[in-house]
């Protein structure tokens, strides 16, 4: 998974085009070829902003799968896609992602992988939002709890995710527990030198009970009601309308 690894300046925020409706929808790559790409592009130039040019993550092999299920955040007329994510399955530890970028560093991270994919194990990655929805309450967390709402609709026991600095955040508020046993005391220097990268794990529904009550209840909601909700979020700047369209 990741994020910028700094704030974003005075000056992209002050040229920042402001939002306040958005579609949430999730669907299988294979249906969209073109959101995909989109998708990646988004991703790519948020993270190139800030020196990051290379990562596992920005691989392709995963455009037209059925078994790998997109998330991203539109605006309602469909034309822009302000933030995004993908869910990831693999029959071996090599097709996740986290895998490719720092399992050859620690090859616990591969038996670790191998253990869990019996239970169904998807890889959170590709996590970005846009400078649109700085300060309206819908960054990255939202995208993670739409993942988590998810897991029991894919029947997924497991989802995994490599975090930056900035996504580390809200390990607790989710529930997600930071496994220690790998690298060193859980930690990988990723994507570069200045950086630190650890392995993250949730398990449903064992680790649900460690959920901040209030994402318990979007999750709740969200799986009762995948499709065909409007909600709202708050943030510093206002409110947000978010439609959910999750066609699991």
């Amino acid at each position: 998974m990741s994020s910028s690894p700094t704030r974003p300046s005075v000056e992209r925020i002050r040229r920042a085009t402001q939002v306040d409706e958005a579609i949430v929808l999730m669907s299988r790559a294979s249906h969209d070829l073109q959101l995909c790409k989109r998708l990646l592009d988004g991703h790519k130039r948020v993270l190139e902003a800030y020196g990051i040019k290379n990562l596992s993550s920005f691989r392709t092999d995963w455009f037209r799968r059925d078994d790998v299920w997109i998330i991203a955040v539109l605006t309602p007329d469909g034309e822009r896609v302000l933030a995004g994510a993908r869910m990831q399955p693999g029959w071996v530890a090599n097709d996740f992602p986290l895998h490719q970028a720092v399992g050859h560093v620690d090859p616990n991270v591969g038996a670790f992988l191998e253990e869990i994919i019996p239970d169904k194990t998807y890889e959170l990655n590709a996590l970005w939002n846009s400078i649109e929805l700085a300060g309206m309450g819908l960054g990255s967390e939202f995208l993670i709890q739409v993942a988590m709402a998810a897991m029991p609709l894919l029947e997924a026991r497991h989802l995994v995710a490599l975090t930056s600095p900035v996504t580390r955040r809200w390990r607790e508020k989710h529930g997600w527990k930071l496994r220690s046993d790998l690298g060193e005391e859980g930690y990988f220097v990723y994507p570069k030198d200045s950086l630190r990268a650890t392995v993250e794990h949730f398990m449903h529904p064992d680790f649900e009970g460690d959920v901040d009550p209030v994402v318990r209840e979007l999750m709740k909601s969200v799986r009762e009601r995948p499709e065909g909700v409007s909600t709202h979020v708050h943030g510093p700047k206002g409110q947000l309308t978010i439609r959910l369209n999750l066609t699991v």
